[in-house]
């Protein structure tokens, strides 16, 4: 059931609204250890980030949102993937969703979504497919049924499916075209299955999600078709989203380390009583710095990139962009890894302590970063610079095709 979202100031800045939600991250903060320990989903911090506008942050002004840029949008992930990294994750697909309804959606469906999501909706995934499948294979159907369509299948990893309101499928049509079909979380036939057991992101509302003959409506289904700039615009949000996350994880850790050398004694071998005057701790707490500052600047990098399309531009603008957040995503994910290692460094052995729960960062860094082969990104990037060849939007990597094949195709837009 939809919580209604609290009516806001329409006249909200980015930066009023980034304040208000860094109050509400650090409350959210204060709970994330204990029910990471206890896999307890943050039921009570959606709500938490709906009172100040989180979920509707980029919906456009007219449907009831605070149609904010991907500047704004990647700050606000980051501060809640800092507060927690399970959390942090919810946002991605909710958001990359509303983008994608942006970029490509019908008048109707963006009504309708945009309108559901201002008074209070939040969405979650369905896009995976059991790991028997190939990567990339989908075999969930959306089948023509009279006036309407009938979507079956089964996925996983349906982050987000548990908590939201609204599950977006991935699926084939008749044709097989991939289209995307928005469904209501607990519409006739709709089951998703509380069995996510990763080791890190424990509470991210995932498991697997069954669809059993799901009426879909004609306004419920989203088609990019073959025109290439909506869809590398979306992947590029998408990706970017991951950089926010793992950004905001090394953020974390990062800050639990400056507060865990204010408690510690320097290292051993070190000659000295307090971290303080460790020095080769100090300079280690200075490189960490240094880390997450340069992940968090080639992200805001990257949005500004984004930020800066329009819907006239030519492709190459676009897959500049594109490319700009593919080397993001290499710095991020390096960022939250080499981070969430280091808190363990610094407070040395009793910050291993089960109590203290600082593992749950490494945890969550961990399991974020394999989300995608993030080690394909060199290649793309290298492959695009020497050839020119164009990586896939979704994938960021295989199949390639020739950058004047994409641009044919964008120049038979309507």
């Amino acid at each position: 059931m939809i919580v209604p979202a609290p009516e806001l100031r329409t006249d909200l800045s980015a930066e009023q609204f980034l304040d208000d939600l860094a109050g509400t991250a650090a409350v959210i903060a204060g709970s994330a250890a204990e029910r990471d320990a206890e896999r307890r989903y943050p039921t009570a911090e959606y709500d938490a980030l709906r009172d100040v506008g989180f979920w509707r942050l980029t919906v456009p002004r007219e449907y009831g949102g605070l149609g904010f840029g991907y500047q704004t949008l990647m700050s606000a992930v980051i501060t809640v993937a800092a507060a927690d990294g399970s959390l942090g994750q919810l946002p991605q697909n909710h958001f990359n969703t509303l983008e994608r309804i942006a970029l490509a959606g019908s008048g109707d469906l963006r009504a309708r979504v945009f309108g559901r999501v201002a008074e209070g909706a939040v969405l979650g995934n369905a896009t995976a497919e059991p790991r028997e499948r190939p990567p990339g294979e989908n075999t969930t159907t959306l089948r023509r049924n009279g006036k309407t369509y009938c979507l079956t299948g089964r996925k996983v990893y349906a982050t987000g499916a548990l908590l939201g309101d609204i599950i977006a499928v991935q699926a084939r049509d008749e044709s097989g075209e991939l289209v995307t079909a928005l469904v209501d979380r607990y519409a006739h036939g709709v089951t998703i299955v509380d069995d996510w057991s990763g080791f890190g992101q424990r509470t991210t509302a995932s498991g697997t999600a069954v669809f059993d003959g799901v009426e879909v409506d004609e306004t419920g289904v989203l088609r990019f078709g073959s025109d290439p700039h909506p869809r590398y615009r979306a992947s590029a949000q998408s990706q970017l989203l991951h950089c926010a996350i793992d950004t905001g994880i090394a953020q974390g850790a990062f800050e639990a380390a400056v507060r865990l050398a204010h408690q510690v004694h320097g290292g051993r071998g070190s000659g000295a009583v307090e971290f303080t005057d460790d020095v080769l701790g100090v300079s280690r707490l200075g490189e960490l710095w240094i880390t997450v500052e340069g992940a968090r600047a080639i992200v805001t990098h990257a949005a500004q990139a984004l930020d800066a399309l329009t819907d006239t531009d030519p492709l190459d603008k676009v897959l500049d962009a594109f490319y700009r957040v593919a080397a993001a995503k290499s710095i991020s994910t390096e960022a939250a890894l080499t981070v969430t290692a280091a808190l363990i460094d610094i407070g040395g052995a009793s910050s291993t302590r089960t109590e203290l729960r600082l593992d749950r960062f490494w945890r969550d860094a961990r399991t974020h970063t394999v989300h995608d082969a993030v080690r394909w990104k060199p290649y793309s990037i290298g492959r695009r610079l020497l050839t020119g060849d164009v990586a896939d939007a979704w994938s960021i990597a295989h199949p390639f095709t020739p950058v004047d094949d994409l641009v044919h195709l964008a120049s038979t837009r309507a």
